[in-house]
Formats: C-alpha cells, structure tokens, sequence
C-alpha cells in the first residue's frame, strides 16, 4: 500500500512539475520586467533605452530625411522604428511603449514553441514548453524585451520564416501552383524583412533560397523567388546609397566597417559558439557524436591550420592591448580571474581549443558548417563582437534551421534550464555588481 502510495506521488510530481517550473519561468521574466532587471548592461532608463527614445522621436519628425542624419545612433535599419510609428499606438510615452515592446518579445517563445512541436512531435508538449521558455533566461534577450532595443523583432521572422518553411513542404506535395507561389512569396518575405531589422540576419534568405531551389518543383516557380527577393531587396539598396555602407552612417564610422578585420574575433565568436554549444552536445545521443571524425584527415588539417592561426594572432597580435568591449564570456572570466597577463593568454588559448573541438563534435552537416563559418567571418569584419550577436539566436536555430538533432528528455530539459538559469545569475551579478 505504502509502496503504491509512493508510485502515486511520484506520478503526480512527474506531470506537474513541468508545469510549475514553465510557471516559475515565466513569472520570474515578468518579475525582471517590473523590477527594470538589466542583466546585459544595455539596458536602463539611462542606457541604450534612452538612445532608442531619440532615435524614435527623430524619425517621428520625418522618416526619410533623418534615415542619414548623424543623430540616428543605432547600427540597424530603421524598419523597427517605422513600423513603430505607423503601427504601434502606444508610442507617445517612454513607459507604455517600453511595456508595449515588452509585450511583443513575448511572441518569439510563443512563436518558439509551435516551432519545437512541429521539429519534435514525439516531445511532450510540457517539455516542449519548456524548452521554448528557456530563451526568457537569456540575459540579452530580457534586457532587449524589457529595454526595448531592436535584436528580437529579427528573430520573429527568422521562427516565422521556418514555420513557413515547413508549411511550403506541405503545399509542395498537396497544394497548386498558385498555392506553391504564394507560400514561396511568404518564404521570401519574412526571410527579408528579417534582414531589415538585423544586417546579420542576411544568411537567412540565402538559406531560403537553397531550400527552394532544392525542392521538386517547376523552374518558373523557382525564378518566382528570385523575382520576390529581388524586389524586396530594393528598400535596402537605397539604403546603401543613402548611408554610404551597409549599416547607418554615424554607426559606420564608429565601426569602421569594410576598413578592417580583427583576427582575434575568430577565437573569441568560437568560444562564444561552443559556450551555447556544450549544454545541447548533453542532449545528443553518445552514438550520433562520432568521436572518430575528430581524427580523420580533413579534421587534422583544419586542427593544424587552427594551430597556426593562433600562434599567429598571439605572436604577432597585440593581445596585451585588446579592449575589452564585447568578446563573450570567457574573455570575461579570464579578466575577473587572473591579473597576470601570462595566464589569461594561457586561459584564453586553452578555451579555443576546446572551443574548436566541441564545435567540430556538433557540426553533423553541411548546413550546420556552412552557419558556423558564416559567424566566424561577421566576426572578422565586426567591432566590437559581442555575444548578443549570438545569443538568443543561436537558441533559436538549434530548435529551427540547425539539422542536428537533439534527444530531449526530462534530464536534459532540467539540465538545459538549470545551465541558463546559472548564466543569467551570473550576467546580473556581473553587470550589477562588479562592473
């Protein structure tokens, strides 16, 4: 009786569990909203918030004549802003548009979570809730939600892009030709507009692209699409005209972009990557990781060609000099741990290591290479790199567009929260304690 009793209740704390830890989840993100939480360091009524707020206000006098005026400070399109004036009817005061931007980022893990169900059906649909709740520990994505910066509005269409994807597989086998047409125009729209709230956004339609030139249909169907992306790129080609560079002008000569590369990034972004990378290596089955690989021959040569890299960028960089903007979490670490310039060259090389051992581990297919080195090479071009270039997005492409597969159970799904749930605790006191 005692025993079945105890079968009872652990019953009963399996199925509800799920649910009170997506609850605690999602109270505690409303919680950082009313307690104006900055866990990233860009947020706060006096910090990127404010920046946000006069580029709003200048555009609100006239959009096209402000799109190059030195005064609009922010490095991204203007969509996000437009789209803001013309839509949003809570723009006339800085905390009902603050909280109507709040309100907003909550569509991505709603968004995340039809997406984890159409990936993993076989997934419990707790557990799928769950794991789509996850991005709220996000320290970048809560501080963009709560502080009204532009990352998330992107990453609603790059979900969207893939749940439309999926949909286009459905009206291929099903659908006519004007069916097929129109999910095509809505494949390519939303990969577009994404690039018009994020630059960096732009490997999305070009995956759009392979996938539908890839799919068994006509050849007119297919030059339908480049017809659609063609057009929809034309806003930003006079964008380039107008600004001069591919980002905005007082943004671009802050940056420098197209003038210099920084070598250094390539280790750091590795770093960056394997630090969300290792929490989902946990949920691949020990058979799919192939350790052999790690000793074929290609592996060697790029492992030997990794090793020449840094002893490149160490011996003849000026690492002593490095600012300290951006460069992700163990940059971070090896500052707070060790004075001694010696032993963080020591630590920063052993964490690219790693770094690039751990990705050559994930890395199953071409798709997942090919992104990978996308990000290496915006990290060449880009200063400063920071981690928010990666996170939440990385998050999101693992449940999307990423083809390795996961095996999620209740271990992992724990496990998950539990590694986020300690990043973000350490992000806030990081940035609200020592900095």
């Amino acid at each position: 009786m005692e025993n079945k009793q105890k079968n009872q209740k652990v019953i009963f704390l399996d199925q509800f569990a799920p649910l009170v830890l997506s609850s605690l989840i999602i109270i505690y993100f409303f919680y950082g909203f009313y307690t104006n939480e900055n866990s990233a360091g860009a947020g706060g009524f006096e910090g990127d918030f404010s920046l946000i707020w006069n580029n709003l206000n200048l555009l609100r006098g006239d959009i096209l004549s402000n799109l190059d005026n030195p005064l609009y400070s922010d490095s991204r399109p203007p969509l996000s802003y437009i789209l803001h004036l013309t839509l949003n009817p809570f723009n006339f005061n800085k905390e009902v548009f603050r909280t109507s931007c709040f309100v907003l980022s909550l569509t991505i893990p709603t968004l995340l979570y039809f997406a984890i169900i159409k990936k993993y059906p076989e997934l419990e649909k707790r557990y799928s809730l769950i794991l789509a709740l996850i991005i709220t520990l996000s320290p970048y994505f809560r501080t963009t939600a709560y502080w009204s910066l532009g990352e998330n509005y992107g990453l609603i269409f790059v979900i969207l892009t893939y749940i439309f994807s999926l949909n286009l597989d459905h009206q291929i086998k099903t659908g006519n030709n004007f069916k097929k047409i129109l999910w095509i125009f809505f494949l390519c729209l939303s990969s577009s507009l994404a690039i018009y709230f994020d630059q960096k956004l732009i490997f999305l339609p070009i995956i759009v692209l392979f996938l539908i030139f890839n799919l068994k249909i006509s050849i007119k169907i297919k030059i339908f699409s480049l017809v659609f992306f063609s057009l929809f790129a034309l806003p930003y080609i006079y964008l380039i005209f107008t600004w001069g560079a591919i980002i905005p002008t007082s943004a671009a000569q802050v940056r420098g972009v197209g003038y210099s590369v920084h070598p250094f990034n390539i280790g750091f972004c590795l770093s960056i990557l394997a630090f969300y990378i290792f929490p989902f290596l946990m949920c691949r089955k020990i058979v799919d990781m192939n350790f052999k690989k790690l000793f074929n021959i290609r592996i060697l040569i790029l492992f030997l060609t990794f090793i020449i890299y840094l002893f490149s960028v160490f011996w003849i960089g000026d690492y002593e000099n490095l600012r300290n903007d951006g460069k992700g979490i163990f940059h971070k670490l090896s500052i707070l741990l060790f004075e001694d310039l010696n032993y963080r060259l020591i630590f920063t090389v052993l964490i690219f290591l790693i770094s690039f051992f751990l990705i050559i581990l994930f890395s199953k297919s071409k798709n997942d290479v090919l992104l990978i080195l996308y990000f290496l090479v915006l990290s060449l071009v880009t200063f400063p790199f920071y981690q928010e270039y990666l996170d939440p997005l990385l998050f999101i492409l693992f449940f999307t567009f990423l083809k390795t597969d996961f095996y999620f159970d209740k271990k992992r799904i724990y496990f998950l929260v539990s590694y986020f749930l300690i990043f973000l605790i350490g992000s806030k006191f990081y940035y609200n304690s020592i900095l």
